[in-house]
């Protein structure tokens, strides 16, 4: 049989006591808060997945100058950032009205991106919605996007979408 002294004995009592219930409480919480934004930051960045990058964050298209000559009409749109890699198959294009509907194009609308060299360097059919030359070109600052149309687009907004890894669109309205 053992005989425990005083000392003994509120050493192992001080063994068994727990932590008292304010701390308890304060410490769930900031456990659940803590999970809460681990799992949230997890979540969120799986529900966008990779490579789906907003379009706005990655091109910035300049104020459009326009010419016309003999019932042509040019557009020209300088890109004045271009950052993500992004190729001209991640591109399309299409022009929109003041009231929200898709105009759409006519066969003799062309679609040209000319390069820093002022050569083109992709064209893109309106009609059909593909790239005829230049797919694979990266875009790049101060390169321009040239649009060809036989009517005025004047008060119609001209809209490039985001295809394959980049999402979204960007709007500028023309003049």
């Amino acid at each position: 049989m053992n005989i425990w002294t005083n000392r003994e004995r509120r050493w192992r009592k001080k063994g068994k006591r727990g932590v008292s219930p304010i701390i308890a409480t304060i410490l769930l919480v900031a456990i659940t808060v803590v999970l809460a934004a681990v799992l949230y930051i997890l979540i969120s960045g799986l529900t966008k997945g990779p490579g789906n990058t907003p379009l706005g964050t990655a091109l910035t298209l300049g104020t459009p100058l326009e010419n016309s000559v003999a019932g042509k009409f040019w557009y020209n749109f300088t890109v004045q950032a271009s950052g993500g890699g992004i190729v001209m198959n991640n591109l399309n294009f299409q022009i929109q009205s003041s009231g929200g509907g898709i105009v759409p194009p006519v066969a003799g609308w062309t679609l040209n991106v000319i390069g820093l060299t002022a050569t083109s360097v992709a064209s893109y059919t309106m009609t059909t919605g593909t790239w005829a030359t230049g797919p694979t070109v990266p875009l790049t600052s101060s390169m321009v996007i040239s649009l060809l149309t036989q009517t005025s687009m004047s008060g119609n907004s001209f809209v490039v979408a985001g295809a394959g890894s980049f999402q979204g669109t960007v709007s500028t309205p023309i003049p």
